[in-house]
């Protein structure tokens, strides 16, 4: 079992303990299953800024949500993407980057799968669903860092862009 980062952070006024594994931990058990792509165009990637009402609300993070029964991660993240920014992938090859296991104060469990594909097209037709985000920009994969990002976002980004 290998840890790949320890992320501390403040989130509703209470100390949020979170560790990333490549490998799931013995007593792991999911209550969520995430699959997510990193959308590449040139040298930047897509972030959504989250409604402020929604569940990690006003944080920024790639397009993304959980699994639908019977689905697939590729599946899941191909129908996110397309939910979240009217972008189709579904004709296109996605490289699958791997899973990562996170355990948030040692009882909430996620498995997080994560994709990336280059975008082919215009970056400027993003068409955001407004219930879920408020906004999206094209970033340099460094500059996530600067963002106030969806919790483990930044442990993601480490990983994949190897920062």
């Amino acid at each position: 079992m290998k840890k790949i980062l320890l992320i501390s952070c403040l989130l509703f006024s209470a100390a949020i303990q979170a560790v990333v594994y490549k490998e799931p931990p013995q007593s792991f058990k999911p209550r969520a299953e995430i699959a997510a792509l990193f959308i590449e165009h040139e040298d930047r990637v897509l972030m959504l800024h989250r409604q402020e009402c929604k569940s990690q609300g006003n944080l920024w993070g790639i397009p993304g949500g959980k699994l639908d029964k019977g689905e697939t991660p590729s599946q899941a993240a191909i129908r996110e993407v397309k939910e979240e920014t009217g972008y189709d992938f579904s004709n296109q090859a996605i490289e699958n980057l791997g899973t990562v296991y996170i355990e948030h104060n040692e009882k909430d469990h996620i498995i997080y799968h994560m994709f990336r594909a280059k975008l082919v097209g215009d970056p400027g037709a993003v068409k955001i669903n407004f219930n879920e985000h408020k906004g999206f920009t094209w970033i340099k994969p460094e500059e996530a860092l600067k963002f106030e990002l969806i919790q483990d976002e930044d442990a993601c980004f480490k990983l994949i862009y190897d920062f």
